[in-house]
């Protein structure tokens, strides 16, 4: 049998919409080095529609001993269209690549306009001047902004997403949305069709826990004014009644096993989570027009229908686990719950068309092969908003707490959070000096200086943003000193690695990207991601 290899289970996982979003998307990924070429590897394979490559560098011997998408014969070409004809061998069925020799520096002040044409911008090994002008560019245009750096055994990637709309946040543990406390009429109906008194042993076992719950919460009703368990008292009383309704049997009986590990579902209210609050407070707040999003249009109509039809829930998924039953059990319960989230997906649907015909927009703009995906995933919706980088470099949010105890316990020299400051440290050198620190080409015995200035820089930064620490980070700034800037090709392959996951989070709407900052430590091989 044929073994899945990781990008067909990629492909898989992403599902129909995730791989038409990722053929649809236009790339452009600021340098070539080993961080751009290993974080374009990742994504070439899976079938990116396009990119093009950006860079003024030629081919040098140095870059043949750390990029593997570089030959011999390409001494002196051009870098960018050196990796862009080897990356796109790759897969050229699916992925059209260019490159265009020019500085990004340049690009960036001169013609700003050329990366509005791009979907997505992918940038490394940037300046801090060229990275604030080419966010501002971004954040301005709503451009989700990837930028990645490597110094030596450190790497850094920093998202910037001005507000990024997640359908499909796959969360890691699945929610099923049964309704048991408060069936809905085909519910209801379906599980009174269970006669339990007069069942035989064999189908009482193979009752699906919902409807013996749903049985449960009746019974309780009946006894008790209408109510459901309040106190700690009454809902252990109630499972106390689920359990008195098994048999005794010689076999345990599994299904009463999962009613009493699902008890809660009857008394615990059905809350919203605060990322789908936010979704929906952020849409009440908006006011809609026709160039508004569709996700923005979606969630206005869910909003119509929850007010109105939903009785203050979102559309039944229609999905339910796996539970202790046989097949036509189980068969007829999932179609119960399966018609339901049809009927709810049209009703949906039509107050969709209401609202994008209002706005003067076809009432098809939206396919009802989005709206059905919308609808499955409703109850974990969500939207990201980063700090643009401007924001991070006037005013980082720094644990000031966390930095000081961090900084005098031996155990914690190596936390992420102090290489972060450590590279602004090298970042503010270089403002200065128009060089990273201890990069080659330096003055005589500049490795000693450097190491001096930067660390001086780095409690600079320490004291502007209110961490009066006094011997916090100088072997980590004096470690950068010595690695010059460069890249380290297993650090970018790393960093290459995570770069390339959290952009197909971006692309295809699917799961949530970090926010923002996310710092890897090769050094101790460890890692952290911050809001910063």
């Amino acid at each position: 049998m044929a073994t899945e290899n990781k990008y067909d289970r990629q492909l898989r996982l992403w599902g129909k919409s995730g791989q038409i979003a990722l053929a649809q998307t236009n790339v452009a990924v600021l340098g070539s080095g080993p961080t751009a070429t290993e974080t374009l590897k990742n994504l070439v394979l899976p079938g990116i529609g396009a990119f093009t490559v950006v860079d003024d560098a030629t081919v040098t011997e140095e870059d043949l001993g750390n990029n593997f998408f570089l030959e011999a014969s390409d001494l002196g070409k051009s870098r960018a269209a050196a990796v862009t004809a080897l990356l796109v061998e790759m897969n050229p069925a699916d992925c059209r690549g260019s490159s265009r020799s020019a500085s990004v520096s340049e690009l960036v002040r001169n013609e700003p306009e050329y990366f509005k044409t791009f979907s997505l911008i992918i940038a490394t090994q940037l300046t801090q001047p060229t990275l604030l002008a080419l966010a501002e560019i971004c954040w301005e245009n709503n451009i989700p902004l990837v930028n990645i750096r490597t110094c030596g055994m450190i790497g850094s990637l920093r998202l910037q997403l001005r507000n990024h709309e997640i359908v499909e946040s796959k969360p890691d543990t699945e929610f099923f949305d049964l309704r048991i406390s408060d069936p809905f009429p085909a519910l209801d109906a379906h599980c009174l069709t269970y006669n339990l008194s007069t069942m035989s042993d064999k189908d009482h076992s193979h009752v699906p826990y919902v409807v013996l719950l749903v049985h449960a919460a009746r019974e309780w009703r009946a006894s008790h004014g209408g109510s459901l368990p309040k106190n700690f008292a009454e809902k252990k009383e109630f499972k106390q009644h689920v359990k008195a309704m098994g048999r005794d049997l010689r076999e345990q009986q599994l299904n009463f096993k999962e009613a009493l590990a699902n008890a809660h579902r009857v008394y615990a209210p059905m809350q919203l989570s605060p990322e789908l609050q936010e979704c929906i407070s952020a849409c009440r707040a908006a006011t809609l027009t026709s160039e508004s999003t569709e996700f923005q249009f979606m969630v206005k109509a869910l909003i119509d229908f929850m007010d109105n039809e939903g009785q203050g829930l979102p559309p039944l998924s229609g999905t339910i686990p796996d539970m202790e039953a046989d097949n036509p059990k189980y068969i007829g319960l999932q179609h119960v719950y399966e018609t339901k989230a049809a009927e709810d997906i049209q009703a949906v649907a039509r107050r969709l068309q209401e609202i994008l015909t209002a706005h003067g927009r076809p009432a098809d703009a939206i396919s009802q092969e989005k709206l059905v995906v919308f609808c499955r995933n409703a109850w974990n919706l969500r939207t990201v908003q980063t700090r643009s980088v401007a924001d991070e470099l006037a005013s980082p949010r720094l644990d000031l707490d966390l930095v000081f105890e961090m900084s005098q316990e031996e155990l914690f020299t190596q936390a992420p959070i102090l290489w972060y400051i450590g590279l602004r440290g090298v970042d503010r050198f270089q403002m200065a000096n128009g060089r990273y620190p201890g990069a080659p080409g330096g003055p005589p015995g500049s490795l000693e200086s450097d190491a001096a200035k930067v660390w001086d820089e780095t409690q600079g930064f320490l004291r502007e943003n209110g961490v009066e620490v006094e011997q916090m980070t100088q072997a980590i700034t004096d470690e950068l000193v010595r690695y010059g800037g460069q890249e380290v090709h297993n650090t970018a392959a790393v960093m290459g690695g995570v770069a390339s996951q959290e952009a197909i989070k971006v692309i295809t709407h699917q799961w949530t990207p970090a926010n923002s900052t996310f710092i890897f430590n090769g050094v101790a091989g460890c890692a952290q991601t911050m809001e910063v």
